[in-house]
């Protein structure tokens, strides 16, 4: 197992604030404001014109889930983050159980990532060469430009935490300069000019209707559960926790700027997004079968002139492509910590010579690849559904944690848990993640017309089938040497 003889690490200690905040904008926005914005009119088409508030609600509810996740960065930083508070908050069984869930369902997200990848690629080649876009936006080159993403992006980060933190660094400003953008031309086009625009390019006839009812409020509140995985990149922060100088300080710092910074981009894109192009006009589009200018760029691109256009879907394809990078990493930390603490295999808890667990990222990006054919193949919505659940179930458990550090007194003696009750408001904001966890997880648990298979219930549910084996294999190794898993989860793992 690779250890520094200077510090004791296994991780490199090398990011600060700017990184972290990096990480987490650079996890949050990317397909999930220029492609899922858009087309979530295709899963709830009755949300209408209300898909900028639910993004701005959906933004404004992740508020408790980023204090709480700066309260336990304050007083457990470490790699794998959630798994580690969770462990140490209600039992490592059930933070096991909860956090396999969540990084299983990772790579579902990643498989998506890859194919949004690919649509935005496409579209970009189109005014160049037709042929090579239409070929990129083909099942085939769905799934070889998503498989050149996932394993680029695994490049990056099996080079060094540095080159992570350099790559998330330059992403993000990149994102801004391409929100701004987008946001100037949504307000600035007139309703009126994106529907003839888009009427006559994409030869699709789009009339208003002349008695709509109201938008439904249970899509509303789908919708907003939906977004939350534009949101779920908030823990590409925390993740870091074992490879930040001085993350007991600059953790929670980075986690709160990268919580406001996608709470402003977000909101200011889809606000001007609906602006220029009216609901109406959107589902018509996709019930044409011209989806593919239901996209942030793709709707800026009927309006844009062609060269902006051409920049405009390259530089979108980068910043859709380069979300797998946080992603792999935070599901690679996750597993990371959980070999750490023996739950799965000595050899994902290893770290190569540049100071990275390559072994974990390499399963991470061969499950992301996988995902990604069933994305092509089957569809994109499962993969953000199941993976939105699972974010809203992890920040659930993260909340009752908070409890049980409250009102049990084996947790609440320990030196993390008076640490995370020292801070104030750290009760009310799980209180208020419970309220709002509960009612979103029970919206996402059922897609609307999708086969069983496809349900993020049942999926959520295998992938649990999944954690219990292992977790019970887990507890037989334990036995057998004479170990507990109360011995393990009382005391922090080493970085």
């Amino acid at each position: 197992m690779s250890i520094s003889h200077e510090t004791g690490f296994r991780l490199a200690k090398a990011l600060g604030v700017l990184a972290i905040t990096a990480s987490a904008v650079s996890a949050e926005y990317g397909s999930g404001i220029n492609y899922v914005s858009v087309q979530s009119l295709s899963v709830y088409p009755d949300v209408k014109g209300l898909v900028p508030l639910a993004m701005f609600v959906c933004g404004i509810a992740m508020l408790p889930k980023a204090y709480l996740f700066a309260a336990f960065s304050r007083v457990m930083p470490r790699a794998g983050s959630k798994h580690v508070w969770l462990a140490r908050s209600i039992g490592l069984p059930a933070g096991f159980l909860i956090t396999f869930t969540y990084w299983a369902t990772g790579p579902a997200g990643l498989g998506f990532l890859g194919f949004a990848f690919g649509t935005f690629l496409g579209q970009a080649m189109l005014p160049i060469s037709p042929a090579v876009g239409h070929a990129l936006l083909s099942h085939t080159g769905h799934l070889v430009t998503g498989l050149a993403a996932i394993w680029l992006t695994f490049w990056i980060n099996a080079a060094g935490i540095r080159y992570y933190g350099v790559f998330v660094t330059i992403l993000m400003f990149v994102i801004v300069g391409v929100a701004l953008l987008i946001t100037a031309y949504g307000f600035l086009t007139p309703p009126e000019t994106f529907v003839a625009a888009a009427s006559d390019i994409a030869k699709v006839k789009l009339t208003a209707p002349t008695a709509a009812p109201p938008a439904s409020f249970v899509h509303f509140i789908s919708v907003t559960s939906l977004f939350v995985f534009a949101y779920a990149g908030l823990g590409a922060g925390p993740a870091l926790g074992g490879e930040v100088r001085e993350a007991e300080k600059k953790l929670p710092l980075g986690i709160m700027w990268g919580w406001l910074v996608a709470l402003v981009l977000f909101t200011a894109v889809a606000a001007a997004l609906f602006h220029a192009a009216p609901w109406w006009a959107i589902v018509g589009l996709i019930k044409a079968g011209k989806g593919s200018y239901a996209t942030a760029p793709g709707l800026i691109g009927l309006v844009a002139p062609s060269w902006l256009t051409v920049i405009l879907n390259l530089l979108v394809a980068l910043i859709v492509g380069k979300t797998l990078a946080p992603g792999l990493m935070v599901a690679s930390r996750f597993c990371f910590a959980q070999a750490q603490d023996r739950m799965l295999p000595a050899i994902f808890a290893e770290t190569s010579g540049r100071k990275v667990p390559l072994a974990a990222l390499l399963l991470i990006a061969g499950l992301g690849s996988l995902f990604l054919v069933q994305s092509v193949y089957a569809g994109w919505a499962m993969g953000v559904a199941v993976r939105s659940l699972a974010v809203l179930g992890m920040w659930l458990a993260l909340a009752v944690g908070v409890l049980n550090f409250r009102w049990h007194r084996e947790y609440g003696q320990t030196e993390w848990g008076k640490g995370v009750m020292d801070q104030p408001l750290v009760v009310p904001a799980a209180i208020v993640s419970i309220i709002l966890a509960t009612p979103l997880i029970v919206s996402l648990a059922v897609l609307p017309k999708t086969a069983l298979i496809f349900q993020p219930l049942f999926q959520g549910a295998v992938v649990l089938a999944i954690g219990v084996a292992i977790l019970l294999a887990a507890g037989a190794k334990l036995r057998a040497r004479g170990d507990s898993f109360s011995r393990i989860a009382a005391e922090l793992p080493i970085e």
